[in-house]
């Protein structure tokens, strides 16, 4: 009867030393995923930020004179090279070159997917014939350009020339690795000689 009581001690003993061990391990367990989900979070947290920093310093490196003018000098030839005759306006070739915002500022109101073609006898070509682009760093993915915008306008095969002074907002996008107009105000017109209309 001894020998039953000692080993029923000893399995008592082994059980409640195998259920601490146990509850032991488990705590460690919780802890450690506790301690691996609060790591995986920062993790997560500084690659956002090192993403944000990457993409302030690659606008920063692209917030050049000749990054920023090139950039504008393309939208300028998509925004004032067109024709009606083809179906074509200024805001139907700058997709991609202005944000949402500039888009809604260059295209008239109520027009939507494609114009038609004009006439022969309404038709109106513009064509860029130079730009002056005077540029101005506002921040490291925020610039600023004064334009002065020399076009000819052809209707009706009368060509007249004319000049438009423009002040642009521009923003880098770093996904497309461009400069886009964000916002466009008309400073106003200028007839052939460069006097105010």
């Amino acid at each position: 009867m001894r020998k039953l009581i000692i080993a029923v001690i000893v399995l008592a003993v082994g059980l409640v030393g195998t259920g601490a061990f146990a509850s032991s391990q488990l705590s460690k367990n919780q802890d450690s995923e506790r301690k691996y989900a609060a790591v995986k979070k920062e993790n997560e947290d500084l690659k956002k930020d090192n993403a944000d920093l990457m993409n302030r310093l690659v606008a920063l490196q692209n917030n050049q004179e000749n990054k920023v003018k090139k950039d504008v000098q393309k939208f300028l030839e998509g925004y004032f090279n067109y024709d009606t005759a083809l179906g074509e306006r200024g805001w139907t070739k700058i997709n991609g070159l202005a944000t949402d915002r500039g888009m809604t500022m260059l295209r008239p109101p109520g027009e939507t997917g494609t114009p038609g073609k004009s006439s022969a006898e309404t038709a109106v070509k513009s064509e860029l014939t130079d730009a002056k682009i005077y540029f101005t760093p506002v921040s490291e993915d925020e610039a600023e350009v004064f334009v002065r915008v020399y076009q000819t306008i052809t209707v009706n095969n009368v060509p007249a020339d004319t000049q438009t002074l423009l002040d642009m907002k521009l923003t880098y996008d770093a996904k497309k690795n461009r400069w886009l107009v964000d916002q466009v105000e008309l400073q106003g017109g200028l007839d052939p000689e460069g006097f105010v209309n």
